[in-house]
């Protein structure tokens, strides 16, 4: 399995990882009932009270699935938002970095609620532990800024925190197969689809490790496409990339990962 790297959590993130409650704000004039759409790209802030602040990118899909990443590839998974008002269930926040807490991973245990007031608003409160608590506002971003972009040809990869290298190849269809390089001559031969949800810039990710050096294990995630270099994969140049944020294992020692793919 891949091997992480040393990346440091930021301080708001830290805040994040506590145990997570989530209480929203009132409608605008109480006259906003939804559901509304709110399937796509957007933008989450986390603010801890105290001071400090962090923007991470990420996506809604069509089944309410809601997650998006900061700058060292920590993961904040949100409960279920489907466009209706209110919304409650569990926030998980995912460690690039393992050692802050037990296999990277800290589980909201108390009941989480939050509002959506329209297709452009989300916003909430949270607290960790009755320890830590801050507010979170999340508002539709324009990652790629044009249409869709097909994925298709041999593409190349990362695993953020990992030093493995991904070589891909993708078929019209959106099904891939390909090779995961970890170093030291150890290989995973990976396949794959991603499938467009709707006409959305997001896409539904299933990725097998089919054999090799690697466990054979089915992953699921959600990606969109973006034109910015967030991790610095591939010098910041101005491209299409697929950020895929990797959220599922049919392997229990494979905790999630932002993969990003790319030219």
């Amino acid at each position: 399995m891949p091997r992480s790297s040393g990346l440091l959590l930021s301080l708001v993130f830290l805040t994040l990882l506590g145990a997570i409650s989530c209480g929203g704000s009132s409608s605008p004039g109480g006259g906003n009932i939804g559901p509304f759409n709110v399937v796509g790209d957007w933008q989450a802030t986390f603010t801890a009270n105290g001071g400090g602040s962090t923007t991470q990118p990420g996506a809604i899909s069509s089944s309410g699935l809601a997650a998006f990443f900061d700058g060292s590839g920590n993961i904040a998974r949100m409960p279920t938002i489907s466009g209706a008002n209110t919304f409650s269930g569990t926030l998980t926040a995912y460690a690039v970095n393992p050692t802050f807490f037990p296999n990277g991973t800290i589980v909201v245990t108390d009941s989480s609620q939050g509002k959506v007031s329209s297709a452009t608003s989300i916003a909430g409160t949270f607290t960790g532990n009755g320890t830590t608590s801050g507010s979170f506002t999340m508002a539709p971003y324009s990652a790629l800024g044009g249409p869709v972009v097909p994925v298709s040809g041999t593409l190349n990869g990362r695993i953020i925190g990992f030093v493995d290298t991904l070589q891909l190849t993708f078929l019209p269809d959106g099904s891939f197969t390909g090779t995961d390089f970890e170093g030291g001559g150890s290989n995973c031969n990976i396949s794959g689809n991603v499938t467009q949800d709707g006409t959305n810039n997001v896409f539904n990710v299933t990725y097998n490790n089919a054999s090799g050096a690697c466990t054979p294990s089915t992953m699921t995630g959600l990606a969109f496409e973006s034109k910015s270099d967030y991790f610095n994969v591939n010098g910041g140049v101005d491209a299409s990339y697929l950020y895929v944020i990797m959220l599922t294992s049919t392997q229990a020692s494979t905790r999630p990962s932002v993969y990003v793919i790319f030219q």
